[in-house]
């Protein structure tokens, strides 16, 4: 399966590249190069047509995880025009290019964020009310909206991982002890749902809680156990 990660030279992108590239023929599309040189790349941006199309074509699947940087490298979760272009504006750009095209599935790196709170002593799930507090995750819940249009209107299978602090898996075991569980998620377990949701025979639009808390006192990932046969194999050493 040939798979473009638009925005694959970002965070969640070089976090999972290494986990992916035996499984997938990967090209990435983004205005910077990414860190593997033997990834297959197109430059260019997710708000630009042209250079959306261009990337897609031979693909049989997009990942989008793009996500804005401001001019000295940081990521821009509180920059306006950046979350509402990337987040909204690119998100239905690249789901409209892979429809045209025929590509039938898509998955997003949306957010935990999307929740504002939920109640003390009640793990978090799909059914909690998207109630976000930030800009980053006010606009990624919109976003998951556009998914849900693309799946309702062109028949495209979207997933939606709902991520919880993906981290590399280096730092996961340095802050996770067995009396103290890491609610963030390990790369290999961010990349293992990612291919899952790239594979499993699915319809319409699922938005599934991702979380390396295999305890589920915070969050519960049943439903992505249920849908993708996905759960957290990381556990402390």
């Amino acid at each position: 399966m040939k798979v473009l990660l638009v925005g694959g030279s970002g965070y969640v992108g070089s976090m999972v590249i290494p986990y992916l590239k035996s499984a997938f023929a990967l090209r990435v599309l983004d205005p910077v190069p990414p860190k593997d040189a033997s990834v297959d790349y197109v430059s260019g941006s997710a708000i630009d047509p042209a250079a959306v199309r261009r990337a897609l074509v031979g693909t049989d699947a997009v990942v989008y995880m793009a996500i804005g940087r401001t001019p000295d490298g940081c990521y821009a979760m509180s920059d306006i025009d950046l979350n509402y272009d990337l987040n909204l504006k690119g998100m239905h750009q690249v789901l409209h290019a892979a429809a045209e095209a025929g590509i039938p599935r898509a998955v997003t790196t949306s957010t935990m964020s999307v929740h504002g709170t939920w109640p003390s002593g009640v793990a978090a799930n799909e059914d909690t009310p998207c109630d976000a507090r930030d800009l980053y995750g006010f606009t990624k819940a919109l976003a998951e909206q556009v998914c849900a249009y693309f799946a309702r209107v062109r028949g495209t299978t979207v997933v939606a991982l709902r991520l919880n602090g993906p981290v590399s898996v280096e730092d996961w075991h340095r802050n996770c002890r067995p009396d103290r569980p890491n609610t963030h998620t390990a790369a290999p377990d961010v990349a293992s749902a990612v291919a899952l949701a790239l594979t499993v025979p699915l319809v319409g639009f699922h938005a599934l809680s991702i979380s390396g808390d295999y305890e589920a006192r915070r969050i519960n990932c049943a439903r992505a156990k249920l849908v993708l046969g996905w759960q957290p194999r990381e556990r402390p050493k």
